[in-house]
């Protein structure tokens, strides 16, 4: 089994910065109005250069989440202690998809230590939601399509964004259930396969 990151909303302070460009406080905090005319930059390339500049450097130079990264930081330690090591997975931005993996690709090998093990920039998410023999990949990511779709083709999400908690301490306890709960689900059927075995051979040997 794999532990994919989303970039934007977990690692990435992506729509803090959106909100205070127009609103001048948290995304969090801003209304449905708010939010739908700040989802306008995405589909018109012109209006995003105007308000942000170069895409690429625009990507590049997010914030982590957290006072000097953080947040950000205990949820890759924490993952990689409980898995050993990670990849991320997030979409491409449909203005400037280049230029938004470039940028991204900047931002990761600027905050992230260790770096992923693999970095993935796909259309679709749930791609990689299961490995070829089946076994299900845990996505962690705040976007409730993406959490939706990667479940549907099997795989396992926990839905977090980074900016609903308010220290490292609140980040770990949180992750370290949420992907020890995704441990047992994933090992339950290979344990419930192994004691199938084990009956079927004492019931041949009674």
């Amino acid at each position: 089994m794999k532990v994919f990151l989303d970039l934007d909303g977990v690692l990435a302070s992506l729509f803090d910065a959106i909100s205070y460009r127009f609103f001048n406080k948290q995304y969090k905090d801003i209304t449905p109005e708010e939010k739908a005319e700040a989802k306008k930059i995405w589909y018109d390339r012109e209006h995003f250069v105007d308000n942000f500049g170069n895409v690429e450097e625009f990507f590049a130079n997010l914030k982590p989440f957290g006072r000097n990264g953080e947040l950000t930081k205990a949820i890759i330690d924490t993952v990689v202690k409980e898995f050993g090591g990670y990849n991320i997975c997030s979409h491409p931005a449909g203005i400037d998809s280049k230029a938004s993996e470039a940028g991204k690709r900047i931002w990761i090998h600027k905050h992230l230590n260790p770096l992923p093990d693999e970095m993935f920039f796909p259309q679709s998410k749930a791609t990689y939601a299961k490995n070829e023999d089946g076994t299900p990949n845990i996505l962690i990511d705040d976007f409730p399509p993406y959490i939706r779709s990667w479940r549907d083709a099997g795989g396992i999400a926990i839905e977090m964004r980074a900016d609903n908690f308010n220290s490292p301490e609140q980040v770990r306890a949180f992750l370290t259930k949420e992907l020890n709960t995704a441990k047992e689900h994933i090992n339950k059927p290979v344990k419930e396969a192994f004691n199938d075995y084990v009956n079927n051979v004492l019931q041949y040997l009674a």
